[in-house]
């Protein structure tokens, strides 16, 4: 009652009473998996709309979501503003709105300190408007554009355009805030920091870097030697195992939503622009499938400068042949270097393989194995060529193996990975020591690589030693 009086001056004021609640049901939504997390707890005074009242509740703000009582507010859809409103006979009352054009909630704060802290998570998460008089947009050659502010020592941030004129349609504008809910949530570069809009577009900004697609980095003649090659894949498949854990999919992984950061010393990849819908019979395999098809428009990509958007089974399995024969020669592929290559190939294209049973692929395991480590290196401003991944190949196989686990589709799914193998470490590698000889193709088993999936079968620990031992290159 102490409260009601105390307040009720600041529902004429505020014109409270007018508007409609904002909060909807967290349950079953991608908030409720993805923000678990509690950046921020705070106690404060709400106005509950539907008893025209004042409560005092405890509120948690985690990745673009303001929780309280099992509801939640998608803070991406909306602006804040702050007011300061003096009652009669009393002191200076702190009131931050949360406004959109659906509604308005209001949270009281018990003091300026109390705001401050409740802003700035605010102001990362919600919409800021007027992009074009606070940012100039700096395009990029073959990278993502920056925005460069007027402010702030004119600091730079990667820039995400979308149109809103594509995302009239509710499904596609609810992908555009799930796409914001998950790349804050996995924190996933560029790590986001603002999110702005115009009278055309929204704008994600986030930490400044040269992302590059592994589309441009293609037609522009980059060179794919096999350890990029190679720790792509397993970062992709890495992160993908993130996602799965989740519950969640990706639903667009191609050439061009796969960035690599050019300017950094190690390998950095960001996977962006992910198609999430809630209640969708999508899940991950058809992720697993689509990094299958960008390996294979690699793989397979010549100097023409077209990238083909047709699978051809067919020509992997006839390679996979004629590199079991003897004597057989190269192909004209320059991106395809081993036979492991084509099996791993071959398997992501095929239904019933998952993520766990890819990331311990013989693949992998042979250039883990080849590697010639030069750890007093001076590591070189970015070649992507000589950067690999070094250490979680090792891990992640030996966490697997640990658990003696039955490598069945229903097992897997049972498998959470731990966040300690993220992010992926690298180090320095002298490339040349991984091109392989046709003499070691020769000495594979050839049915090693025939072998579509592993069924019904338990894997210990030393049964990697094992494979090992069989089709290592001596």
């Amino acid at each position: 009652m102490q409260i009601q009086q105390h307040y009720s001056q600041l529902i004429d004021e505020l014109k409270m009473h007018d508007q409609k609640c904002l909060f909807q049901k967290l349950e079953g939504t991608l908030a409720e998996k993805l923000c678990v997390k509690e950046l921020l707890k705070e106690q404060v005074i709400i106005y509950v709309q539907k008893t025209k009242e004042f409560l005092l509740k405890d509120m948690v703000i985690s990745f673009n979501a303001l929780i309280i009582d099992n509801q939640y507010i998608e803070l991406s859809k909306c602006q804040f503003e702050e007011r300061v409103s003096k009652p009669k006979n009393n002191e200076g009352v702190n009131v931050i709105i949360i406004k959109n054009t659906a509604g308005k909630e209001y949270l009281i704060t018990s003091n300026s300190q109390q705001s401050l802290r409740i802003k700035i998570y605010l102001k990362k998460f919600c919409v800021n408007k007027n992009y074009s008089g606070k940012y100039r947009l700096l395009e990029q050659k073959n990278c993502l554009p920056l925005s460069q502010s007027y402010k702030k020592n004119n600091q730079h941030f990667t820039t995400l355009k979308f149109e809103k004129k594509q995302l009239e349609e509710n499904q596609e504008l609810q992908m555009f805030h799930n796409q914001l809910t998950i790349m804050h949530a996995f924190q996933s570069i560029p790590n986001v920091v603002r999110v702005c809009e115009d009278a055309q577009r929204y704008y994600i900004l986030g930490e400044s870097m040269k992302l590059q697609s592994l589309e441009s980095l293609l037609l522009n003649g980059f060179e794919f030697k096999e350890v990029p090659i190679v720790s792509i894949i397993f970062m992709t498949l890495q992160t993908i195992q993130k996602y799965q854990a989740k519950t969640i999919y990706h639903g667009n992984i191609n050439l061009q939503n796969i960035f690599i950061n050019v300017n950094s010393p190690t390998l950095q990849i960001a996977l962006l622009f992910p198609k999430y819908k809630e209640h969708n019979v999508k899940n991950i395999e058809k992720d697993i499938f689509n990094v299958g098809k960008l390996l294979y428009q690699i793989t397979f990509y010549t100097s023409r400068g077209e990238i083909s958007q047709d699978i051809n089974l067919n020509l992997i399995q006839s390679l996979m042949d004629q590199w079991s024969l003897p004597n057989s020669q190269r192909t004209q592929y320059r991106f395809l270097y081993r036979v492991s290559q084509l099996n791993l190939l071959s398997q992501l294209l095929s239904p019933g393989i998952t993520v766990e049973i890819a990331l311990i692929h013989q693949w992998f395991v042979n250039i883990k194995q080849n590697l010639k480590i030069e750890p007093k290196q001076h590591m070189s401003k970015a070649f992507l060529s000589t950067i690999v991944e070094e250490q979680e190949f090792h891990m992640t196989s030996s966490q697997i193996l640990d658990h003696r686990v039955t490598i069945t589709q229903q097992s897997y799914q049972e498998y959470e990975p731990d966040e300690e193998l993220y992010p992926i470490r690298c180090q320095l590698v002298n490339i040349t020591q991984m091109i392989p000889s046709k003499k070691k193709h020769d000495a594979v088993n050839p049915s090693l690589f025939r072998s579509k999936t592993f069924t019904n079968s338990t894997m210990k620990r030393d049964s990697l030693t094992g494979i090992t031992k069989q089709s290592s290159f001596k």
